[in-house]
């Protein structure tokens, strides 16, 4: 889609995903030109290599990450399903197994982004983040 979208994967509650976005397009939006203006936040931050985070998501195997930031977030209108972007890793699923959990993962990662702090998180086999430190 132009200037973004999300990608279905099921009928199921939070199962979409953002989609990456060229910088070129990231630019429209920030700047409120051309069609990507309307586009909600369903790209990848300038700087970022999708086919890295893509070949990165598939060795995941509880994998501990610091020193990081978080440049972006992206959510939908579906139960729990929330991501959050980290450059040179790209987006990452926020663990949405227990409504409390995901909101203290949420607000972790939004204050991470709001105020540019880095975090430590952690990574497990499912492909989503379990644990989120941010001083």
């Amino acid at each position: 889609a132009a200037g973004g979208g999300t990608v279905t994967l099921g009928d199921g509650p939070g199962l979409s995903e953002p989609l990456p976005i060229t910088d070129e397009q990231l630019r429209a939006m920030v700047e409120g030109t051309g069609s990507a203006a309307s586009a909600g936040p369903t790209l990848t931050p300038p700087g970022t290599d999708g086919a890295t985070a893509d070949a990165a998501a598939g060795g995941i195997t509880g994998t501990w990450r610091s020193g990081v930031t978080v440049t972006a977030m992206w959510s939908i209108n579906e139960a729990r399903n929330a991501w959050m972007h980290v450059p040179g890793i790209g987006w990452r699923k926020l663990y949405n197994g227990r409504d409390g959990s995901f909101m203290a993962l949420v607000a972790l990662a939004g204050q991470a982004r709001q105020t540019g702090r880095q975090i430590v998180f952690r990574e497990e086999a499912d492909g989503m983040v379990h644990e989120i430190y941010l001083w």
